[in-house]
């Protein structure tokens, strides 16, 4: 007796739940093999095409949605983020710390390997205030802040304050054409690049997103008011297509939303510094498309004949 479609659909969901939650209950164990993760998803069927990957990436795109994190490096994924969270203060991050420090100096053997496997135990299960400690204390202790002076430093010192008390800031920088901007926002992490460390911060009304370098600052006021933890920041929707499609690497803040029948894909993006986004699609030319909102289009049009006017 043939089996009726809701029953076949049910049973498929349910698999695909099932593979799911095997992913994560190993990717708390250890890093996983790309090898592993593309067999498991594909049921061990899987035969190098563009169709298996298809289906990989919608696992991990399911994962995405539900803000589950996953990054792949050197071949393997690790978790970035769990399902359920641990909250420590600064000394509770310094104390694994110097656990893990202490692992270092140990030789190879079981007491290390087991030592490790807490660490990584008790670090993947940190809240987002944890991991934002572990971070700054990663970055700062490797970071080479030599190109800042002492001032740049005790101010990136402070911003790290900032972004743990979650106190609103009144923010004044100046902007890429050095004219000074006076800036209500909610603090949420700073980002290290090469040679620049920047302030992430969400505008007043929570909207839009900023990267401001530290050395542009030139003044920041502490507000007594609390930051707005529930923002909603501007989500810009576009499309990429040819070679760019097959090649994009989704960032940790976008999701693909859909495969077009050209093989166009739909790019979702969020919590990114809309002028930072804009640059950045501004390098893909004609093989990136903005889709929404209408002012980024704008935005992107006025650049466009902004870049144009230097030919006439």
């Amino acid at each position: 007796m043939n089996k009726k479609p809701t029953e076949k659909s049910t049973k498929k969901c349910n698999d695909s739940c099932v593979k799911l939650f095997q992913f994560i209950k190993r990717l708390y164990d250890e890093d996983v093999d790309f090898k592993w993760v593309i067999n498991h998803f594909s049921g061990g069927a899987y035969d190098g095409t563009s169709n298996t990957h298809v289906t990989l990436n919608k696992y991990l795109n399911a994962m995405k949605i539900y803000g589950i994190k996953i990054k792949k490096a050197k071949g393997q994924y690790r978790m970035l983020n769990p399902l359920y969270k641990i909250k420590l203060n600064r000394n509770d991050v310094k104390s694994v710390n110097i656990l893990k420090n202490a692992c270092n100096l140990l030789s190879t053997g079981k007491n290390k390997e087991n030592c490790e496997k807490f660490i990584r135990a008790v670090e993947i299960r940190y809240d987002e205030a944890a991991q934002s400690l572990s971070k700054i204390s990663d970055n700062t202790n490797s970071l080479d802040l030599s190109f800042y002076n002492s001032e740049m430093v005790e101010q990136v010192r402070k911003c790290e304050e900032y972004c743990q008390q979650k106190q609103k800031l009144e923010i004044i920088f100046k902007d890429d054409r050095g004219k000074d901007v006076n800036l209500l926002c909610s603090p949420i992490e700073l980002v290290y690049h090469k040679r620049k460390i920047c302030l992430k911060v969400s505008g007043n009304n929570g909207s839009r997103m900023y990267e401001i370098p530290v050395e542009s600052v030139t003044s920041i006021k502490h507000l007594p008011s609390a930051a707005n933890s529930m923002s909603i920041p501007t989500t810009v929707v576009y499309r990429i297509k040819n070679r760019l499609a097959q090649n994009y690497k989704i960032r940790d803040w976008e999701r693909m939303d859909t495969i077009e029948a050209d093989g166009s894909r739909i790019i979702v993006n969020k919590k990114e510094d809309l002028n930072l986004l804009l640059k950045r699609l501004m390098r893909y030319g004609s093989e990136c498309e903005v889709v929404s909102p209408k002012f980024f289009k704008e935005e992107m049009i006025a650049q466009i004949n902004k870049t144009l006017s230097n030919y006439e």
